[in-house]
């Protein structure tokens, strides 16, 4: 490795970042319930659907998308979501009530859990 130092084969030098953590930019999950996709979009983007340019709902930064073909997990995602839960990440949140496997549980989940720690206050009333 010396020889390489000395004929310039290896740069040696100090560490420099190009990511400047105080002008990171997060990715925040968005969803489309009419497509039933999801993508990653900057916090400053608008919030539209690439595919269908209808409204991406904000998810949260671990929401993971159920795919594509599995219309049952989306309704309950969007029921979810029209209830005002969201998906944040789960760091020292580990005594809350897990969300519900299956979309027939969530009706009884969101009454059971109106105080939930990732649920967004003042939301409207959820559709059916």
């Amino acid at each position: 490795m010396e020889i390489r130092i000395k004929i310039g084969n290896r740069a040696v030098g100090g560490f420099e970042s190009s990511i400047s953590v105080s002008n990171a930019e997060y990715r925040i999950a968005h969803a489309c319930f009419a497509c039933r996709k999801s993508w990653k979009l900057s916090e400053d983007s608008a919030a539209i659907c690439p595919q269908c340019a209808g409204e991406a709902h904000h998810m949260g930064r671990s929401f993971k998308a159920p795919k594509r073909t599995d219309e049952e997990q989306w309704k309950k995602v969007e029921k979810l979501w029209r209830a005002g839960f969201r998906f944040p990440t789960n760091t020292g949140w580990y005594e809350v009530a897990p969300y519900p496997e299956r979309l027939r549980e969530v009706d009884e989940f969101i009454s059971q859990n109106p105080d939930h720690p990732f649920r967004v206050k003042n939301q409207p009333s959820p559709r059916t």
